[in-house]
């Protein structure tokens, strides 16, 4: 599995960071993206699929940004295809903010949505339509 780091701006993937970065997955074809939004928020974006090879790089990447005193909204509103793996990321995220004593929240679009409704699958966290709405 190939995994391209890009605007690291000198810091490694596993910094805790509201820097920009951003990370391409080769062989799923999904990029993450890390920015500062507002004062205190970071917007960790996903374009592409989220399957079994990339929830799991996923996981560690957005992981790696949860920092005390900063919210993390995870926007999927562009992800082309959600599978049940990704699952695995909600979970990952709120043992992360629990343990760093922060919170997290999702920007959804129709393919998460979807699998939510169809695996009956309700988040603890607040869910959202727009980054925008997101931001604190």
């Amino acid at each position: 599995m190939t995994v391209t780091p890009q605007g690291l701006n000198g810091g490694g993937l596993e910094a805790r960071s509201a820097r920009s970065s951003s990370v391409s997955v080769t062989e799923t074809g999904a990029i993450f993206n890390a920015s500062p939004a507002g004062e205190a928020s970071l917007v960790v974006s996903v374009h592409g699929d989220i399957d079994m090879r990339s929830a799991p790089i996923l996981a560690d990447y957005a992981g790696a940004r949860v920092a005390q005193g900063v919210r993390l909204i995870l926007d999927l509103s562009c992800v082309d295809f959600f599978g049940i793996a990704g699952l695995r990321v909600f979970a990952a995220l709120d043992d992360a903010a629990a343990a760093a004593g922060t919170t997290w929240c999702l920007v959804e679009g129709h393919p998460v949505h979807r699998l939510l409704e169809a695996a009956n699958a309700v988040p603890a966290v607040q869910r959202f339509t727009a980054v925008a709405d997101a931001v604190v």
